[in-house]
């Protein structure tokens, strides 16, 4: 049945997003009510403040004059610091040379599924990577072709059960009727990076405001997912104790950097403070700040593609997204350089909202809509 619209939470780790939407024409969204409220966020994790989480959810849903609590289901993004990837090999005889159909297909899921059961994770989801026919043809969409057995190479995507159990808690004392998962590092993989593109390794970094991620898609799931404690704020961070500010006036400085210029010793950015005074940054000191940081996120991207690959791939593509990285102006250029790769910004295929800080929410949506 088609759905009318869904309502949908995304947990940065920073703030807190609620979006109420439907589908539009031409694949576009209606967006019906859309709030933000920003909370302590998680760190390694662990949420820092999980108190707080019931009534910052119940402030959100109060809000929307749409939405009746009782009377629905509600769907809610896991980040990718509370999940994790394994990979599984499935194999099916067919009996006979014959097409394969749906429902082989849905066998070698529920097959996967009973074999990757943990009790202390949940299953998000089974996805395959890729399939190979029993002649040695590789496939990604092996419905309708023929052969005698089929073997699945497939993606299962696990949510740590404290963070299932505490939302669990959350959504039953708002009154929802049901919750379902979604893999946020999946939705945005599968909203952003085009099916032609995920049939080679891809790699999508999401760079939040403390925490990034970096997950390796291939076909219709994640080959590998790594996330770690480093973001914008960080940076936001640096750049206050270095020159003595509050985290706002920081926070406008980081807005004015722009790591592609290289100042001499007296250029400098003028900073309006909190207090209205107009007060000098020198140039260089500050982009360096910035880019020490850039630096660090892209060795830890590195050591993960080291680790999650046999071989050092050569052509990868790299699709960067989340606000933490994505604002400072030069920063995108500078985390190339860092990696010695082409990197695209990842954005929803939306006009209007093709910016990378709108992956994440737009691709719940999308996820939720078509589940």
């Amino acid at each position: 049945m088609k759905k009318d619209k869904v309502l949908v939470f995304e947990f940065g780790s920073s703030a807190i997003r609620a979006m109420l939407a439907g589908r539009g024409l031409n694949g576009t969204f209606v967006v019906k009510a859309y709030k933000e409220v920003e909370y302590d966020g998680f760190y390694e994790g662990w949420f820092l403040a999980p108190d707080k989480l019931n009534m910052l959810i119940s402030q959100l849903v109060s809000e929307f004059d749409c939405v009746e609590k009782g009377n629905g289901k509600v769907y809610i993004g896991v980040p990718a610091e509370f999940s994790s990837v394994s990979a599984c090999s499935v194999s099916l005889n067919l009996g006979n040379r014959r097409k394969i159909k749906q429902a082989d297909i849905d066998q070698i899921f529920y097959m996967a599924s009973e074999k990757a059961k943990d009790k202390n994770v949940e299953i998000l989801s089974v996805n395959a990577l890729s399939y190979l026919l029993d002649d040695g043809r590789l496939s990604y969409s092996p419905i309708g072709e023929v052969a005698n057995s089929i073997n699945a190479n497939l993606s299962i995507i696990y949510a740590n059960k404290s963070f299932i159990d505490l939302l669990n808690k959350i959504v039953s004392a708002n009154n929802f009727e049901s919750v379902e998962y979604i893999s946020e590092p999946l939705a945005q993989a599968m909203f952003v990076i085009s099916s032609q593109n995920r049939e080679d390794l891809s790699l999508l970094i999401d760079v939040g405001d403390l925490t990034t991620s970096a997950c390796f898609v291939k076909g219709e799931g994640l080959n590998n997912l790594a996330s770690f404690s480093r973001g914008g704020g960080f940076i936001t961070n640096d750049l206050a104790e270095a020159f003595d500010l509050s985290m706002s006036e920081a926070e406008r400085l980081k807005g004015q950097i722009v790591l592609s210029l290289k100042g001499k010793s007296n250029d400098f950015y003028e900073l309006v403070t909190d207090y209205g005074k107009i007060i000098k940054i020198p140039l260089n000191t500050a982009n360096e700040i910035v880019s020490y940081r850039i630096d660090e996120i892209a060795e830890a991207v590195s050591k993960c593609t080291q680790m999650f690959s046999n071989n050092y791939i050569n052509y990868l593509p790299v699709y960067l997204t989340g606000a933490g990285l994505s604002k400072i102006k030069g920063g995108r250029d500078y985390l190339a350089k860092c990696l010695g790769r082409n990197v695209k910004y990842g954005v929803p295929p939306i006009p209007a909202k093709d910016k990378p800080e709108f992956a994440s929410i737009y691709a719940l949506v999308n996820s939720a809509l078509n589940s």
